[in-house]
């Protein structure tokens, strides 16, 4: 090792000791990993890194079962002889990563990898070529055994008859931008008009005054519902199908590789659906953020770019299902952690879960997030979200955009913080009825620490 902290990385072909690199420059790495263009639309994808990296800096080799349990949200009787689910989501984890660092310009003098045959990540001298590093196979795998070759795993490939579904979504994206924009001109002809005292009171809120002062563009991001097709075997119609337990198409591959059964009949195309609550709630946070001048545009998660999470002002509206590449960037500072499973938020700090009571068609009682945060570049990022079942997204936007929810959600946080920090986080409650939203409740709030990584982390020009 060179004085100063310096790494001195050996030559190419030969694993780093876990000694060799520092564990903030890892997690620095695993952050421009997350929101680059090959991990940033892949939840499944993400989630597997940060698992088994962290792993890793614990120097701990992780277990199939483990993985399965603990990512994949698999029980305990997991069999991995008969459930491929593991290897086939390890295998596109490697794919993706050989991607990134083929394309790769600007390099950290390391690069992740996941020697096959195994699934403990190393670390590898970066190639300049921009070549992806190759590592000895493993003969064994984690659980002593011979593991069989990952890519021999079924994956089917989406049909052309999946190709309108994405012209729809693109379609209606369109749709919404132009809506949009014509809505801020029509604002801006009417800028001259006397302000609205109820308005300026809320864009003058420490909640909002950032956005509202930024010169930075504005992206706004409606979060999605993934969607896939399933032929009924009565009827032989195709039904479209919403699982919260799938909620992307790597997600959806690997269900179909551990179920093979069901490949003939499920999956064969697949659509996001983009609530229509998620979109008036967006027209009335536009109220809020416009301005004569400011470029603003609107994307939906799958569109968002890396480069855009680096650069611009960020606002998401939409479940917490639909984060997207926003995700691990999220959960990496926050306390909460949402189980799809069991539709259960979890405060993994006080260890306290909490599940939504009633049923969507009679009253029901749900929790949401609303998180502002720094962003890579110090842009601001701000996450609403629409509760662990969909259902009170235009309550929390209420709650953020009147006098009266700014002032409870600031009163808390001076109670809690003993002032008003730039990141923070709050668990709201939702009550309702039926599909209409009647109030929302701040229960908890809590400042977020900015990492030494956000800060130092900064787009190459």
């Amino acid at each position: 090792m060179q004085k100063g902290g310096a790494r001195r990385y050996r030559t190419p072909g030969v694993m780093i000791s876990m000694a060799d690199v520092d564990p903030e420059a890892i997690r620095r790495h695993l952050e421009k990993l997350l929101i680059s263009d090959q991990l940033g639309k892949s939840e499944a994808g993400r989630k597997l890194l940060v698992y088994l990296v962290e792993r890793s800096l614990r120097n701990d080799t992780p277990k199939e079962i483990e993985i399965a349990v603990d990512v994949l949200g698999k029980g305990a009787s997991f069999n991995g002889a008969e459930d491929s689910a593991v290897r086939v989501a390890v295998r596109t984890l490697r794919q993706k990563l050989a991607e990134y660092y083929a394309t790769a310009i600007h390099l950290d003098g390391f690069q992740f990898v996941i020697p096959k045959g195994g699934y403990r990540l190393t670390f590898a001298p970066a190639q300049p070529n921009g070549r992806s590093a190759e590592l000895p196979q493993d003969l064994t795998s984690s659980e002593g055994h011979p593991t069989p070759e990952i890519g021999r795993a079924p994956a089917p490939a989406p049909s052309p008859a999946a190709r309108p579904w994405k012209w729809s979504l693109a379609v209606v994206t369109c749709l919404l931008a132009v809506s949009v924009l014509l809505n801020a001109m029509l604002w801006q002809e009417h800028a001259q008009a006397p302000a609205d005292p109820v308005r300026a009171r809320v864009r003058a809120s420490p909640i909002w005054s950032d956005f509202v002062a930024s010169r930075r563009p504005l992206t706004l991001v409606l979060g999605e519902l993934f969607m896939y097709t399933q032929l009924d075997s009565r009827t032989g119609r195709t039904l479209t199908v919403r699982d919260t337990q799938i909620n992307s198409s790597e997600e959806l591959r690997a269900f179909l590789a551990s179920n093979p059964a069901f490949a003939a009949e499920r999956g064969q195309r697949y659509v996001s659906m983009v609530q229509k609550s998620a979109a008036i709630g967006m027209a009335a946070i536009l109220q809020i953020v416009d301005r004569p001048g400011r470029q603003i545009n609107v994307t939906v998660r799958d569109e968002l770019q890396a480069e855009q999470i680096l650069n611009n002002d960020i606002i998401y509206v939409g479940p917490l299902t639909g984060l997207g590449p926003l995700l691990g960037y999220y959960e990496s500072r926050s306390r909460y952690r949402f189980d799809p499973t069991t539709s259960t938020l979890t405060d993994v700090e006080a260890h306290k879960a909490f599940s939504p009571q009633g049923t969507l068609s009679a009253e029901r009682l749900d929790y949401a997030l609303a998180a502002k945060f720094l962003g890579p570049n110090g842009n601001h990022i701000m996450v609403l979200t629409a509760g662990v079942r969909n259902a009170g997204v235009l309550q929390v936007v209420r709650t953020v955009t009147s006098p009266a929810g700014l002032a409870r959600l600031e009163s808390k946080l001076r109670a809690t913080a003993g002032a008003l920090p730039d990141s923070f986080e709050a668990l709201l409650t939702v009550a309702g009825f039926r599909q209409t939203d009647l109030s929302a409740d701040v229960i908890d709030m809590n400042s977020l620490a900015v990492t030494s990584s956000v800060t130092q982390l900064r787009q190459t020009p």
